[in-house]
């Protein structure tokens, strides 16, 4: 069962094929062999998982996600199950109640199995966890645990968050889905806040399906959509193009003539290269900002406890004069206006571009660079994230964006995207 998509065992619970407590003792069972090696979990509630799916089977009320075992990216408050925010200063701490998001998902009949690695406060102090392709690179940051544990099979479905490029990047070096929706389309109260005007939350599945099945359940809207016919996506490399490795432009291509065999349509969308770059630019700028801000209590009272990389960051933004901060934010909602009218205005579905710069680098390297990212978190527009491929026994993976509030039509389309690279390129289901 460990195996199985999400939707798959949704769609057995509530068949009567199998019991919400038979997936989790799967699950668990599964983990006990794979978690010494990857080591996604900060904290794992087995008891608490078993308890809640016996519940759920001796009471009957199935609910949406039920079947659907989950685990929380550890900036995400949880009152039965300590949150660490990936810092050691915050090592027991317990929040008083539950991040609106869990709500929602224990409602929905999910069972919350535990809490996933992330890097301290969501930036770039790594934990533990190893990608669980090849153990010596990394899976990705800063949902570390969260794509690791859905690579591994061992979690259905991950919450995850992007402030950077810390959900599309994981997943491609993961190979699984990743989703970023819309900016403040899922609600992120109870969620450690890093930098407030682009912090998302997003998702870690086997499939866009899965994706979509936690979609309606933690969006506030929009309307469905569909897309266009025929489907007509911008083919946009980026500014950093040169900086990604041969097999990931090669993979990119790959996709580019497959979709086009199928009757897609590609063309260059109305967008300045150097806008995105700068708008790379203004997210770190912006993020420093307001993670010297978010993160004030803790660099006052405990700065020697803070990994490096964190006190540089809050730092690096404590210095940045208040004009130049407003500056980028201004440039930033030109942008964000800019391009849902070049998408709109173009008949774009969608933008293909790269995911990263190519496979998970080595656990010493660091988490990788997500240079390929940052403009569309800035831009706070939905993506989503596909596996496309190995290289060197690692996964590769693209992204398609999407005009804001089009997320709906964004997974539709990333649906039959799916499909077709596996159905043509024979990417592992």
């Amino acid at each position: 069962m460990w195996n199985c998509s999400a939707s798959d065992l949704h769609a057995r619970v509530l068949a009567g094929a199998c019991s919400v407590e038979q997936i989790v003792a799967a699950t668990l069972e599964h983990i006990s062999r794979r978690e010494p090696d990857v080591r996604a979990w900060s904290w794992l509630d087995a008891d608490g998982a078993l308890a809640a799916a016996r519940r759920q089977d001796r009471d009957g009320a199935h609910g949406p996600l039920s079947g659907v075992v989950v685990g929380l990216k550890d900036i995400i408050d949880t009152a039965d199950m300590p949150t660490a925010y990936g810092a050691a200063l915050y090592r027991d701490h317990r929040p008083l109640r539950d991040a609106a998001l869990v709500t929602r998902l224990r409602r929905a009949g999910a069972i919350i199995l535990g809490k996933t690695v992330t890097t301290e406060f969501a930036y770039a102090a790594p934990g533990p966890t190893r990608n669980p392709h090849d153990a010596a690179h990394t899976p990705g940051g800063s949902s570390s645990g969260s794509a690791a544990a859905v690579a591994a099979g061992m979690a259905g479905l991950a919450i995850s968050s992007q402030t950077g490029g810390s959900t599309i990047r994981p997943a491609a070096f993961c190979g699984v889905i990743g989703f970023k929706p819309t900016l403040g389309l899922v609600d992120s109260s109870g969620m450690k806040a890093l930098a407030p005007s682009s912090d998302t939350v997003g998702w870690h599945a086997r499939s866009v399906a899965d994706i979509a099945l936690a979609f309606a359940v933690l969006a506030d809207g929009p309307a469905p959509a569909r897309v266009g016919s025929p489907i007509r996506i911008a083919w946009f490399p980026g500014p950093h193009a040169a900086e990604a490795s041969s097999a990931a432009a090669a993979a990119l291509e790959q996709v580019r003539r497959t979709l086009q065999k199928h009757g897609m349509q590609f063309a260059a969308p109305d967008i300045e290269a150097a806008d995105v770059a700068r708008l790379g630019e203004c997210n770190s700028l912006i993020m420093a900002v307001e993670a010297a801000h978010s993160l004030e209590p803790e660099y006052h009272r405990y700065c020697e406890r803070l990994a490096a990389p964190t006190q540089r960051l809050i730092e690096t933004g404590r210095a940045v004069p208040v004009e130049r901060y407003r500056k980028a934010l201004e440039f930033v909602e030109q942008c964000r206006a800019g391009f849902d009218a070049a998408m709109t205005n173009g008949g774009f579905d969608a933008l293909l571009s790269f995911s990263a710069p190519g496979i998970a680098p080595a656990v010493a390297d660091g988490t990788g660079n997500s240079l390929f990212n940052r403009p569309w978190s800035m831009l706070g527009a939905p993506c989503l994230g596909l596996p496309c491929g190995f290289s060197a026994g690692l996964p590769l993976g693209v992204q398609l964006v999407a005009r804001r509030g089009a997320d709906l039509a964004l997974l539709e389309l990333g649906g039959e995207v799916e499909r077709l690279l596996q159905q043509d390129l024979h990417i592992p289901a």
